[in-house]
């Protein structure tokens, strides 16, 4: 039969076998997981740093592109049976303010008009130093102040449009039938860095 000695350091022999990790063995396992953190914090640190880079971008180029069709096709007047759009392809003339005669940053487009009530109907579009804004009179109706076309005036906002450009590209003819518009922004991407784009396009006006 098994002495008692025998089966005393076989008891001790599976007590030892069950035993848990030793402390070294935990600060081991502590020390790599801590390392393997760390580098995964930064790899999704640099993800959505990249994505928010390319959200800013995505944003910054369809704003602008929304803009110069609001600018070709025209501006929402109105509403329901009512609604109108009124922009440099519907307009019958335009006016360039300012210093230059065929070029600014600031015109006046005028729609055709068969009624009275609409002789005065204008369609005004500016670049304010950092916006493109928009205002209009159709019959009575005005906007109270001055619309917001791009960008888009909230408070996080970080693009900025650094030049708005209307030239009348038949400058040799008495009016003007088409013009060139350029629009240039960048939207700030992080300190010191800008995404910038340039729009320049064509829009011939409806005339009459």
């Amino acid at each position: 039969m098994e002495s008692i000695k025998g089966r005393q350091d076989k008891k001790m022999k599976l007590i030892r076998s069950q035993a848990g990790f030793t402390i070294t063995e935990l600060m081991v396992v502590i020390v790599i997981s801590g390392v393997l953190m760390a580098v995964a914090a930064t790899g999704f640190s640099a993800f959505f740093s990249k994505f928010a880079d390319l959200n800013q971008t995505i944003e910054l180029q369809r704003d602008a592109f929304n803009c110069m069709q609001t600018i070709k096709n025209g501006i929402p007047i109105g509403s329901g049976s009512n609604l109108i759009f009124s922009g440099i392809a519907t307009a019958d003339s335009v006016k360039f303010l300012g210093a230059g005669n065929n070029t600014s940053s600031n015109i006046m487009l005028y729609p055709p008009t068969t009624n009275i009530a609409h002789v005065s109907d204008y369609v005004r579009i500016f670049h304010d130093g950092r916006y493109v804004r928009a205002t209009y009179k159709n019959g009575t109706i005005q906007p109270p102040a001055p619309l917001y076309l791009f960008p888009k005036p909230t408070r996080n906002n970080k693009i900025y449009v650094t030049g708005l450009r209307f030239t009348k590209t038949n400058a040799g003819e008495a009016s003007t039938k088409v013009i060139t518009v350029e629009l240039d922004a960048r939207a700030l991407i992080r300190k010191g860095q800008y995404k910038t784009i340039s729009y320049k396009t064509k829009m011939a006006i409806a005339m009459k």
